[in-house]
């Protein structure tokens, strides 16, 4: 026994050295195990994706564009650019990119690299680090859609997390591994799942950690070590009704049926415009249309040329909100209302259409509102001073001037009234508490 204790002596003296370092370090070997294996954000995704139409929160993570979104989201230029300026009546953009971007195979981003498929753009490398955007008419919004991030072979990007594992199942993204470049932070693991419903079973079968919904059951405020952050979101959609304005055709009677229509009281979440609050461009001074009666009723009274209503909705979450309507215009109106749920909606031919509006950076809605955009126009207004400030909203440079057209914009699209505002959606982000 103590031949065999001296012939281990100095493997025991060892290991008693690296239990006591081990005794006083370990705060430290306990941060650095989390750091580096447990520290992995596992997170829940609803929806169908490819590598083309990633959420804007992880396109952003794995890559960047040419400007990003400065105060009150006036574009300006992003961390890869170096510098830029305007020649030719700003038709001409000439960028030059910063020397020490990589992209994350290893290969250094040269203006060869620049490619951003929009109509009406043509890009002409002038060096290896200069370039040149030319549009086919002077367009004030341009440098607002250079926010989209760039990427080559699908997902190699230029952003602080790299894309190292993508599973796909029947041609849609099922789980994108992301690693940072700094070490420091944590892994992320995102797992995409078809619907809410899968996403909230996806959750409790403890598959992901995080995951956000727009809907807050009863069920999941009793969830155990869960927590719950809500936060409305005034920046990205709306939810609102859509007039078909060649059916319902009588400004007044659109003005009647705002009037006879309830809305959130919450200031937060009311919606009154199609400009976001956090814009440059935000007018707050337009016509609110408050749930009234007496005025809805007022207006009605010359204008009711019509007894019935079919509203469109597209998703069986928004049924409750359209029965509350449809219950306040029969009263008010007595306008009979009858609820559809259309998984496509056929808008050539409509009533109205309760549904989300989106809302993109910059102020420009020259898609929604104008006349001639048959496609894109919902409403299928058409107003020619509406028209007219569209047109000169994507013209003028100066902002100031430009700012004036968008709020003298809202104004005339309010006083029309072919979409009724509602409110904005209140987001749920969803963490288990470790």
């Amino acid at each position: 026994m103590k031949h065999h204790f001296k012939k281990n002596l100095i493997l025991i003296l060892i290991l008693l050295f690296i239990s006591g370092l081990s005794f006083i370090f370990r705060q430290q070997l306990i941060s650095f195990f989390q750091l580096k294996i447990l520290r992995t954000k596992y997170i829940g995704i609803s929806g169908l994706y490819t590598p083309s139409n990633l959420p804007p929160e992880i396109k952003n993570l794995i890559s960047t564009g040419l400007t990003t979104n400065g105060e009150k989201n006036k574009p300006i230029i992003s961390d890869i650019v170096e510098h830029y300026f305007t020649e030719n009546d700003n038709q001409d953009y000439i960028f030059k990119i910063k020397e020490d971007i990589f992209w994350h195979d290893g290969k250094r981003l040269t203006a060869y690299d620049i490619d951003y498929p929009l109509p009406g753009l043509q890009v002409t490398p002038v060096d290896q680090l200069t370039f040149k955007i030319t549009t086919q008419t002077p367009f004030a919004p341009f440098l607002a859609y250079l926010n989209e991030p760039l990427f080559k072979n699908k997902l190699v990007g230029i952003g602080p997390y790299k894309v190292n594992k993508t599973i796909y199942r029947d041609g849609y993204i099922k789980q994108l591994n992301l690693k940072p470049l700094d070490s420091s932070k944590e892994k992320i693991i995102y797992r995409f799942y078809s619907s809410d419903r899968d996403l909230i079973t996806a959750y409790k079968l403890g598959e992901v950690d995080e995951i956000t919904i727009n809907l807050l059951t009863e069920e999941i405020k009793t969830w155990h070590q869960t927590d719950i952050k809500a936060s409305v979101e005034t920046d990205k959609k709306y939810l609102a009704l859509f007039i078909n304005t060649e059916k319902i055709n009588n400004k007044q009677l659109r003005q009647a049926i705002a009037y006879a229509t309830p809305k959130t009281k919450d200031k937060n979440e009311r919606c009154i415009g199609p400009i976001s609050p956090l814009s440059w461009a935000y007018n707050p001074q337009i016509k609110e249309y408050e749930f009234d009666p007496a005025r809805s009723k007022t207006l009605a009274e010359d204008n009711l040329i019509i007894s019935e209503i079919k509203l469109s909705i597209s998703s069986p979450d928004l049924l409750k909100k359209a029965e509350e309507i449809k219950s306040s215009w029969q009263e008010i109106l007595n306008i009979k209302t009858d609820i559809v749920i259309e998984n496509r909606i056929n808008q050539d031919n409509y009533d109205i259409i309760l549904s989300y509006g989106g809302i993109p950076t910059d102020p420009d809605q020259y898609h929604f509102w104008h006349s001639t955009q048959m496609e894109t126009n919902l409403t299928k207004i058409n107003n020619s001073r509406i028209d007219k400030l569209l047109e000169e909203g994507r013209q003028t440079f100066d902002l100031q001037k430009r700012k004036e057209i968008y709020l003298e914009f809202q104004k005339y699209l309010l006083e029309e009234s072919p979409v009724i505002f509602l409110s904005y959606p209140t987001t749920y982000f969803i963490s288990r508490v470790k």
